[in-house]
């Protein structure tokens, strides 16, 4: 009977609010998203790295969402870019796509968010990914590993040059596999200047045998600067030591860092 009665009240919110999302309130501002997961979101969130890009965004064009699970943060930074810009978000595991994708549909912020069905890794071809649709944490694996699926990938260096696209700003979250994310943007990092958030998830790294003299090599091949998450200036292969890191080219203005 509880079974019955839920699947009704589903079909009936989707009903209601399906074509056009649904209206919540996320740290007291009114945000659109997918009906799919309104009632999942949080009314408040309080993350260091989201208040950082925050900052960083609002003078930006082009904003990069490397792993943008279902939408969240790409609708939260919308609001806080100018009119006019645009947002592409990254996320190659199939449910969250489609949630994100349904989100970037209804959302009403000031920049326009593309969801792109693809990882990015350090080479353009297909490689192995968990596809846990209760699991915002979804990640690269091994081919033996139960619940894999073949996704596939593309460096950001190939993207920006199919699509003549260049962003100011980039987020990179995508659960371990940051490192090879970073390879494969070398070029487009190189050439142009850019500013990458990256959230650094420590025992997924160290499970693929990556280190931070490993981090430091590509940093320091690019000659980008490292701040921590509060403005300090560290070397690239203590990367490994900090939840999140800023790589930059030009010195990140210290008002970037003034975060509540």
């Amino acid at each position: 009977m509880v079974g019955i009665l839920r699947k009704a009240f589903r079909s009936s919110y989707y009903a209601l609010y399906g074509k056009a999302g649904k209206n919540i309130k996320i740290n007291n501002e009114d945000y659109t998203v997918s009906a799919h997961i309104a009632r999942g979101i949080a009314s408040e969130i309080d993350e260091v790295p989201l208040k950082l890009l925050s900052n960083l965004v609002k003078t930006a064009d082009v904003f990069f969402d490397i792993g943008g699970n279902v939408g969240v943060i790409a609708i939260l930074l919308s609001k806080k870019m100018k009119p006019g810009t645009t947002i592409y978000s990254f996320e190659p595991a199939p449910l969250s796509f489609k949630y994100l994708a349904d989100t970037a549909r209804v959302q009403k912020g000031n920049a326009k968010i593309i969801p792109i069905n693809l990882a990015i890794s350090n080479k353009s071809d297909k490689l192995h990914f968990t596809n846990d649709g209760n699991s915002c944490t979804n990640h690269i694996a091994s081919e033996g590993e139960s619940n894999v699926i073949s996704i596939d990938c593309i460096t950001v260096d190939a993207f920006c040059a199919k699509h003549k696209v260049i962003p100011q700003v980039m987020k990179v979250d995508i659960e371990g596999a940051e490192y090879w994310a970073l390879e494969g943007m070398v070029q487009t990092l190189k050439n142009n200047k850019i500013t990458v958030l990256v959230e650094i998830h420590y025992d997924y790294l160290t499970s693929y045998d990556i280190n931070g003299a490993m981090f430091g090599k590509i940093i320091d091949s690019i000659g980008y600067r490292v701040y921590d998450s509060k403005g300090n200036e560290i070397a690239g292969d203590q990367v490994m030591k900090h939840n999140c890191v800023i790589i930059s080219k030009d010195t990140v203005p210290a008002g970037i860092f003034k975060i509540d």
